[in-house]
């Protein structure tokens, strides 16, 4: 890796030259008046050809974090964020939140408001200087960030930046986040305050030898063994390693809530994504980097089922409660650990009939899931409004080899997914408005993949729109965007439901802080920055309007929105 040999004249010209020479070379940023120096050395860099750094404008910081952390879920490097001040980091914190649940590596950079009254050139200047400082600012993020810390002299800038990726890049990964002053980034470096070599994050983590033995016992053992898993899919690898090892063993696998893909649709041994009936009859179960494997009211492991937890964190270590059984927990690389249980169980005496028995046992429910999943299509396909059954299976026809982002969109149940790194859902932390940015963001890292986004109403409201679809005109980035238009918080219905089945909301004929009607024309947004626009309120008009809109993405290369007027189910 290339070192820097001269002198930088400003704080702001280390930070922009250092984060090239670790390799990002691109920064997604809200500016505003700390920022001066920022666009200076973006400024000086191009005009002495020197410069390494996409600068992207984004107007909206939400939105800013949400396009780094698709790029991250294509690209697999780290991202860095530039926001303003207070005001920008308040902005950012929910996406934050999606980031570090999902540990998406990321320096978070932001400005802090200048502390000093008169005697440097960056000092306060405007009134809001006095106003937007905070006793502790990066206190609107602790929670959301694995590091924080604020660089005090223009000297501590390469050390800083250096520990930052660093730990943004060391399991389990996730956002940091980096103060930066206007005086430290205006005033100069000293001499004899030069790069050194950079911190080198964490090396993979492996997991012992004798836990993946215990773990083998169990399930050799096993006659109902199960799988879980959530977020499996961020570690490619990890797929591939999983798919032997199901495949070989025999065992089934339940993506709870996937996060991701972790494991091909069409693999033998994927029996979809609810766990209950499995987790009641099995007696042991791998839950694999997985934070909520069962929803403990509604089922829970039979006794005596022996429970095994494996992942960066196995425990979760950041969650509050989080109390599910555990006989073995086994902290490791889930690529790694993965070929090692393959080989530990290898070296066990197995039942070999026993194994068939039971992959015959699991063709055979997995072609009963996939007859009742067919026949729920053909129950609804012809409803108006449309189910949301009907608009998954539309999708899948059209999707072709996309990346699919889907939050709060599509029903992954009808969905053909067998690619790692084509599909990816919201964060376990909820946070809604990131499948707009999500998708920018993957698009820019893929300029050459076709990406859809199939968006809930409330989520697409949430996502910045307007900023979202100017991104997309200004970068030429191409997406198509679906709307699952229902007309309110489906969620917050549904829970009302379950909590009070006999309720007054229950039976209200219109349930209060549910609906969102009357409902925007969202076609008519994408319209504003030259994408193409069409409604569809009715299932045979569904799939030529997709196809039309695949027209507009793939020939004409410009956005597309379809707004699918749903029903709430």
């Amino acid at each position: 890796m290339a070192m820097s040999t001269d002198l930088q004249q400003s704080g702001a010209d280390a930070f922009i030259a250092r984060l090239a020479e670790l390799g990002i070379d691109t920064v997604f940023a809200n500016a505003g008046t700390d920022f001066p120096p920022i666009v200076e050395a973006i400024s000086k860099a191009s005009a002495t050809g020197v410069n390494r750094i996409r600068a992207i404008a984004v107007p909206h910081e939400n939105l800013a974090i949400a396009m780094a952390y698709g790029h991250y879920l294509i690209s697999g490097r780290p991202q860095a964020i530039m926001l303003h001040v207070n005001v920008g980091t308040a902005n950012a914190v929910c996406m934050l939140m999606n980031a570090y649940r999902e540990r998406i590596p990321l320096i978070v950079a932001a400005g802090r408001t200048p502390f000093t009254e008169t005697g440097s050139t960056a000092s306060r200047s405007l009134f809001i200087h006095w106003s937007q400082e905070m006793f502790d600012q990066a206190g609107l993020v602790r929670e959301s960030v694995k590091w924080d810390y604020e660089v005090t002299t223009p000297g501590q800038i390469y050390p800083a930046v250096d520990r930052a990726l660093a730990l943004a890049n060391s399991d389990p990964k996730g956002p940091v986040y980096l103060m930066l002053p206007r005086e430290v980034l205006a005033d100069s470096i000293p001499a004899e305050c030069k790069p050194q070599a950079p911190q080198v994050p964490t090396r993979p983590i492996n997991a012992d030898p004798a836990a993946i033995d215990e773990a083998a016992d169990i399930l050799a053992h096993a006659q109902r063994p199960l799988v879980i898993t959530a977020s499996l899919g961020h570690n490619a690898p990890a797929v591939a390693a999983l798919a032997r090892l199901a495949e070989r063993f025999a065992l089934p696998v339940v993506s709870h809530v996937p996060k991701s893909l972790c494991l091909p649709s069409n693999h033998p041994m994927h029996m979809g994504f609810a766990p209950d009936d499995f987790v009641a009859e099995a007696d042991a179960i791998i839950v694999l980097e997985c934070d909520v494997p069962w929803i403990p009211k509604q089922t829970a492991p039979a006794q005596g089922a022996k429970i095994i937890h494996i992942g960066l964190d196995p425990l979760f270590a950041r969650y509050g409660i989080r109390n599910f059984p555990c006989d073995l927990a086994i902290p490791g690389d889930a690529a790694l650990a993965l070929p090692m249980l393959v080989d530990a169980l290898s070296r066990k005496r197995m039942n070999a009939d026993g194994i068939e028995q039971r992959r015959r046992r699991l063709a055979a429910r997995r072609a009963s899931r996939h007859a009742e999943l067919d026949a729920q299509y053909e129950r609804v396909r012809d409803e108006t409004p449309i189910h949301p059954i009907a608009l998954s299976r539309a999708i899948d026809r059209i999707k072709g080899d996309a990346v699919l982002i889907n939050e709060l969109g599509v029903q992954i149940d009808h969905l053909n997914l067998t690619a790692p790194s084509s599909y990816f859902q919201q964060s376990a932390a909820g946070g809604l408005g990131w499948g707009l940015g999500a998708a920018l963001g993957v698009k820019l890292a893929a300029p050459d993949r076709f990406v859809i986004a199939v968006i809930g109403d409330g989520s697409y409201m949430f996502g910045n729109p307007t900023p979202a679809h100017y991104m997309a005109r200004a970068y030429e980035l191409p997406v198509l965007f679906v709307v699952n238009n229902n007309g309110g918080w489906g969620s917050v219905r549904g829970e009302t439901r379950a909590m009070y089945p006999n309720g007054y909301g229950a039976h209200a004929n219109r349930m209060p802080l549910v609906g969102l009607e009357p409902s925007p024309r969202f076609e008519t947004v994408v319209t504003a920055s030259d994408g193409y626009g069409e409604r569809v309120e009715r299932p045979e008009q569904l799939l030529p309007a997709l196809e039309r809109a695949v027209h507009a993405v793939k020939i004409e290369k410009r956005q597309a929105l379809v707004n699918v007027v749903c029903q709430m189910v």
